[in-house]
């Protein structure tokens, strides 16, 4: 029996980078845990023809130091079609391969996945409370056309990581605000959602950064919908902050600090009685995932011409928990979402009774709401405490590694964001910080975070804002 109507008052959705479910979970399975992992003996084939099994000795960072493909032509090697056309999960192998020069001990080392005890965070959350085995990144694509869809159900017909999103089409925070619902995105350095056309000159009313997300909580004063991102760049000016996004080489471990400091939050706030927590990943970053991703419906009528592209199947498999008092210890929900259910749930939980009538696209109308694991008539009154791994490195020696670190594509992109957001400000207000000049983390960080104070002068004045 679910919990009483308008019992959830308040949904947080904590969104990581580039990992796929097999890659982070597969190995839970188990005869006491039948979700749909791994046996250890899924595998591709090299190029020489000899099969890759996987393994589960994956490193928190080291393995991956060539950014696996996770762009679209990757994404269809990867998937591999097979006579009948669909996927047979069967290319990771010779398209690592390929991104490292056609070093085959290299390319191997995309079938590493995690042994549960090297991520104890995200794995006793998913055991403590409930995993969504079926959870699919929304297009086989990158990040950010992924990210779109968790914003507006839609990436408005593109798979690239071109970096400007002005013509971005309604999203979730426009639905809710027509019925006075509020929301708001809490970044630690950029969200691609600060390009949205309609968010743009609302950048104090749709954004504020993570320590505010962190005061929401203790005070018990979060809008209704709370969208998290990560830090996607070290920045060693002040205070050692790392890159905790786990976007592919950056260090696992500091995303697990992330999901534990959300998590903890959460649990800790007055409102944990009301509130569901849902941690997922955009998309799996070119990690082996063996599900094959499922057909769907097209969102809105838009095509991709180059490449071809119809958006009527889902991406790869991600990481998807959902975390509340309401959810039963080891619940496994298989039922196929994507990240038009994060609209989906957010419209059953905020909208009463119009909830159906009032959506974004054809692709979240259509959606599950994952509210299906709010399965208990009372809530839960026992604590769980996840435990984190030992460093051998203290935060502060692993960012001054990343902050020196040159850029990987998505930082770059990012970059271009700040960039078209700056030049949208008026002469005397804009960054004089030379886009061009940014080499490393530690200078993204920089630019980012003047960018930031600048389009959001309210929020600094008020002492929240700097990132």
């Amino acid at each position: 029996m679910p919990p009483p109507t308008g019992q959830i008052q308040h949904l947080v959705v904590l969104m990581m980078e580039n990992r796929s479910f097999d890659h982070l979970l597969g190995f839970l399975q188990s005869d006491k845990y039948p979700i749909e992992g791994l046996n250890g003996d899924e595998s591709n084939l090299d190029s020489t023809g000899e099969p890759v099994k996987v393994s589960d000795d994956a490193n928190y960072s080291g393995d991956l130091r060539i950014d696996p493909g996770h762009h679209f032509p990757d994404v269809a090697i990867q998937l591999a079609a097979g006579t009948d056309g669909d996927p047979t999960m069967t290319g990771f192998v010779k398209d690592y391969e390929k991104l490292n020069g056609g070093n085959s001990a290299r390319g191997r080392k995309i079938m590493k996945c995690f042994n549960a005890k090297r991520v104890p965070v995200i794995t006793t959350l998913a055991q403590e409370f409930g995993v969504c085995d079926h959870w699919f990144s929304s297009l086989p694509g990158p990040t950010l056309p992924n990210r779109s869809f968790a914003h507006a159900a839609t990436s408005i017909g593109r798979v690239d990581m071109n970096p400007v999103w002005f013509n971005e089409s309604k999203t979730i925070y426009e639905l809710l605000d027509e019925s006075a619902i509020k929301s708001k995105i809490f970044f630690h350095d950029w969200s691609m959602a600060q390009t949205f056309k309609n968010l743009l000159g609302n950048q104090e009313k749709y954004f504020a950064p993570f320590n505010s997300f962190l005061d929401g909580c203790k005070k018990g004063t979060l809008p209704a919908y709370s969208f998290v991102e990560p830090r996607y760049n070290a920045d060693n000016s002040g205070d050692a902050l790392p890159a905790n996004d786990q976007h592919p080489d950056h260090d696992v471990q500091e995303g697990e600090t992330l999901i534990l400091d959300v998590y903890n939050a959460v649990r800790k706030s007055p409102k944990w009685n009301n509130t569901m927590l849902l941690i997922v990943y955009d998309e799996h970053g070119g990690t082996y995932d063996h599900v094959v991703p499922p057909k769907t419906v097209n969102p809105d009528g838009l095509m991709c011409a180059d490449p071809p592209f119809d958006f009527t199947r889902l991406g790869v498999r991600v990481p998807a928990v959902v975390i509340s008092p309401w959810v039963d210890r080891g619940t496994i929900d298989s039922t196929i979402y994507d990240h038009s259910s994060i609209a989906a749930t957010a419209r059953k939980l905020f909208l009463g009774d119009a909830w159906k009538d009032k959506f974004l696209t054809a692709r979240d109308k259509a959606a599950d709401a994952f509210d299906y694991a709010l399965s208990l008539d009372a809530p839960r009154t026992d604590t769980i405490d996840p435990t984190q791994p030992r460093r051998n490195i203290t935060v502060a020696a692993r960012v001054a590694q990343q902050a020196a670190l040159p850029l990987n594509a998505l930082q770059i992109e990012n970059l271009k964001m700040a960039a078209a957001v700056n030049a949208t400000l008026p002469d005397g207000q804009r960054s004089p910080i030379d886009p061009a000049t940014v080499k490393t983390q530690a200078d993204a960080a920089a630019f980012h975070k003047d960018v930031v104070n600048r389009i959001m002068p309210q929020t600094v004045t008020a002492g929240g804002a700097r990132v």
